[in-house]
């Protein structure tokens, strides 16, 4: 019989030190961290010619294994404050005055703000490379596909004696230019990670790459033809026509990482 135990306590110890935690500082160790994240944001190719420059924040959750591949999803809110050309270009000529103006209800001028809204949600695969004060910290790369969406928001001032009707409730949606696509995205950082669970945080050059279509079937803005005089819609979008849609900035996140730390060591005389 105690030649049956002894080995099945041996083993029992073996799984059991096995399990034990390690130390975060010395070796390298799996990590679940849940993260927060904000990104300055310059664009380029087709994505400039509508909107300049823009932050997003959002989410995500980011699994390091032991080995320090990083497996990571996350989703972020697009705002930017400026949308490129007079509100004539971005509205039309039907519902503006010649200097760009939307009269409301009551007659008078209402007070407009165009701005540039939408999201992106992907899933990336990186590696990091130790680099720091521990196994954990370090240069990585990641990469991903997901999908971006971006338009423009018509917001005015939410008053019943002057509502600018032509854009009004779902009016609002023949205007705004939605278009959205799927999304390669790539970036480049440090990360940093410590045994205190604070300052736990990177920083990341990023790409990001959408080809992109319109999303609303028909465009209501108007215009002067320049050859017959007459003013003309738009119309139904092109269901072929596609977008380049590009952002370039940088990142910076904040994370959770959520681990079993290793008991520390006391020591008694």
């Amino acid at each position: 019989m105690r030649k049956f135990f002894i080995p099945l306590f041996l083993l029992f110890g073996i799984s059991l030190s096995a399990q034990m935690p390690k130390d975060i500082m010395k070796d390298p160790i799996p990590v679940a961290m849940f993260q927060a994240t904000y990104a300055f944001h310059v664009p380029g190719f087709d994505t400039k010619v509508l909107y300049g420059v823009s932050h997003d924040v959002g989410g995500g959750f980011c699994f390091k294994t032991e080995s320090n591949w990083l497996l990571t999803l996350n989703g972020n809110y697009i705002y930017g404050p400026k949308v490129k050309g007079d509100r004539v270009e971005i509205l039309g000529e039907a519902i503006t005055t010649d200097a760009g103006e939307v009269i409301g209800s009551a007659g008078s001028f209402a007070l407009l703000e165009l701005n540039q809204r939408g999201f992106h949600f992907q899933g990336e695969v990186g590696k990091l490379f130790s680099y720091g004060p521990n196994p954990n910290s370090g240069f990585f790369v990641q990469g991903g596909l997901g999908y971006l969406c971006n338009r423009i928001r018509i917001d005015y001032q939410q008053s019943l004696l002057n509502v600018p009707l032509p854009v009004d409730k779902d009016y609002r949606f023949g205007y705004d230019r939605m278009r959205g696509g799927m999304a390669a995205h790539l970036e480049a950082g440090y990360l940093l990670l410590n045994d205190t669970r604070l300052l736990n945080l990177s920083v990341a050059l990023e790409v990001t790459y959408a080809r992109t279509r319109d999303l609303r079937d028909y465009d209501f803005r108007v215009f002067t033809n320049p050859e017959t005089g007459l003013m003309e819609p738009v119309g139904y979008t092109d269901p072929n026509k596609r977008y380049n849609d590009f952002y370039y900035g940088i990142r910076v996140t904040w994370s959770i990482p959520t681990y079993e730390r290793k008991p520390q060591d006391f020591y008694y005389n």
